[in-house]
């Protein structure tokens, strides 16, 4: 069983917040020393559903892509504290516009956005009971169904008028993630007109029939 991606952000958080203060604090441990601490001491919770040498597996695994972890300054309780005080603040933010969607009955807009609060801050809240509200009141999200479509530029691709639009600037109504100019978006009934509307995550995509290219079921990006 893989970690979900709000897991290995977990994760992630914790090593940065831990792992200069173990391996360069004053018990002065070691690499390995410092992997089972961080794992035993901060990840009860994913030890329970993963076991421990699996969760240790991940933490040594993250510390290798991410050597400057250890040596970096140590952390204050503070600073410890700050830093999760941001994160939650950036969920937040996320989970109003979510609630914002909720209200005016914009289901997969408010899914996407309490997908992207989730992967802001893990713990913040219990992401599963605004998705079950969401689902509860509106039709769960069919894909569209793309057999038998094929890429089109956007500036071929009509909008909503005859006009064509202009290349895609940008993915994402929130956080915008710059696009490389001549990006392809496949025509559909997509929950946003434009990728510049998307509130899709990474996740949210699906592969053509052909299996040349993967598709942005928010807006028909291709993300290949």
């Amino acid at each position: 069983m893989r970690m979900t991606r709000p897991e290995l952000i977990t994760l992630a958080h914790t090593c940065a917040d831990w792992a200069p203060n173990y391996y360069g604090g004053p018990l002065a441990l070691d690499r390995e020393q410092t992997v089972r601490h961080i794992a035993d001491g901060h990840l009860h919770g994913l030890a329970l559903k993963y076991g421990r040498p699996a969760v240790w597996d991940a933490v040594a695994a993250h510390l290798d892509a991410n050597p400057h972890l250890l040596t970096a300054p140590r952390t204050t309780q503070a600073e410890r504290d700050k830093r999760q005080t941001e994160r939650d603040a950036h969920a937040d933010r996320y989970l109003k516009a979510a609630y914002r969607h909720y209200v005016a009955a914009e289901p997969y807009e408010a899914l996407a956005l309490i997908d992207r609060a989730e992967l802001a801050s893990p713990t913040f809240k219990d992401y599963d009971q605004f998705r079950t509200a969401t689902h509860t009141k509106t039709p769960p999200f069919t894909p569209t169904d793309l057999t038998g479509t094929a890429p089109r530029r956007r500036v071929t691709l009509p909008l909503a008028t005859p006009i064509p639009g202009p290349p895609v600037m940008y993915h994402g109504s929130e956080t915008r993630d710059w696009v490389y100019p001549g990006r392809t978006v496949v025509e559909g009934d997509w929950p946003a007109a434009i990728p510049e509307h998307c509130t899709a995550t990474d996740s949210d995509t699906q592969t053509l029939a052909s299996g040349l290219a993967i598709v942005c079921t928010g807006c028909g990006l291709d993300c290949t």
